[in-house]
């Protein structure tokens, strides 16, 4: 019996982006609909425009200056978010009550305004961890596009006193940003592509996507994808920044029989730093297959080991995360089981018409073909292919139904 302290009542959400992105609009409609499911809602107001609006001017400061601003911004802001997010977990123990804590940017967010060696020398100086900071404290990053990329029309800086990025440097800091939280677990993009209506509903599906829920008019329109892959040569040149990972998933036995899938994964880097959660697929229910996630501890992970399906194989694959035109995918080699086996995934906005119709299935094929990277020799679609399923390749049978991978 599985057996580890009870915290997936409680989301915490980083919403990141670029200048003038929408987030402050954003935040109000997460807030409106998470309360009308039942939700308490905490939201945690962005750090640096509190510190800045007390008249620090970044721009004056020297270097010595800005790094012990930049130090004292990540402490104060790891403060705030830990005093909403201990008030959400005691809410939800005294009182049964879900809640979410939107963060108003993120621990990873400050690290896109200084160099990088200043910033290892914060995190060195505060004992943290880079890949702890930004992996295991948020459920979930969306990181909105800055309007100056692709709606300058709209860029400007009415609702910000303390904005002063012009439409170049916007784009740059939405970049530097953006590529600050590659390899969190479960990261999405949201850009221009559409109206700032539809924009924002976006980011409403894209987290009710991640929180295994939908919304009667939201959370339909963003799904995963799966691709096998024809090569890769992960010591090869790559055309964007990157992070690379281990990943290991062991499968654990369905000691109820109830259908339900069970999973733990660790995820480490190079340098060793450990990420561990847990996954429960439910069995469908009113046509949907809702998913929990919560974070382990390695002391959780190793004491849930001994109840590893003997059925299925330990999953070793060696993961690298990227963005590519705002997209975020997740590159995984297997090691074992099925060695060589290449497969990418992605949450994908599912295409439509310009009057919002539906697509055919071919010109939606033809749609998600080209929204991939050209880098990356895709052979196929597998999304519903179940032989391509994580939980089939884990089954220890000599045939597994999978199909040519050339």
């Amino acid at each position: 019996m599985i057996a580890v302290e009870e915290t997936s009542g409680v989301f915490v959400v980083a919403l990141t982006g670029g200048p003038c992105s929408g987030k402050s609009t954003v935040q109000t409609m997460l807030s409106d609909m998470l309360e009308n499911l039942n939700y308490k809602v905490y939201r945690v107001p962005e750090t640096a425009t509190i510190l800045l609006s007390g008249g620090i001017v970044f721009s004056e400061l020297d270097e010595e200056q800005a790094e012990k601003f930049q130090e004292n911004l990540l402490q104060v802001l790891l403060q705030l978010e830990q005093t909403y997010i201990d008030l959400a977990h005691s809410n939800y123990k005294n009182n049964g009550q879900k809640s979410v804590v939107l963060c108003d940017r993120g621990t990873m967010d400050p690290s896109a305004y200084i160099p990088r060696p200043v910033w290892l020398r914060i995190l060195h100086k505060m004992g943290l961890e880079e890949v702890t900071i930004r992996d295991e404290r948020y459920d979930a990053v969306i990181h909105m596009v800055t309007a100056a990329d692709g709606a300058e029309a709209f860029y400007g800086n009415a609702n910000n006193a303390t904005r002063s990025e012009g439409v170049e440097l916007a784009r740059t800091l939405d970049t530097l940003v953006k590529n600050a939280w590659i390899g969190h677990p479960h990261m999405v993009c949201v850009d221009n592509s559409t109206d700032f209506d539809r924009k924002c509903k976006r980011v409403v599906e894209a987290l009710l996507n991640r929180m295994g829920m939908q919304d009667k008019r939201w959370g339909k329109n963003i799904r995963k994808h799966k691709f096998l892959v024809k090569y890769f040569d992960a010591n090869g040149p790559f055309s964007v920044e990157y992070r690379d990972f281990t990943v290991e998933h062991r499968y654990l036995v369905d000691v109820v029989k109830d259908g339900m899938q069970v999973r733990m994964r660790k995820r480490f880097d190079a340098s060793g730093t450990c990420h561990y959660n847990l996954t429960t697929r439910h069995a469908p229910f009113a046509g949907q297959r809702v998913e929990e996630r919560r974070s382990l501890n390695g002391r959780e992970y190793e004491s849930l080991k001994p109840q590893t399906d003997p059925s299925r194989h330990v999953v070793i694959k060696n993961r690298r995360c990227f963005i590519y035109d705002n997209h975020y995918y997740q590159l995984d080699t297997y090691v074992s089981p099925c060695p060589g086996l290449v497969l990418m995934e992605a949450y994908l906005m599912t295409p439509m018409h310009d009057d919002g119709s539906p697509l055919t299935e071919d010109e939606e094929a033809a749609a998600i073909a080209a929204m991939l990277p050209p880098f990356v020799s895709v052979d196929r679609v597998v999304t519903q292919d179940p032989a391509f399923s994580m939980y089939t390749l884990a089954k220890k049978e000599t045939d597994r139904g999978i199909v040519s991978l050339v």
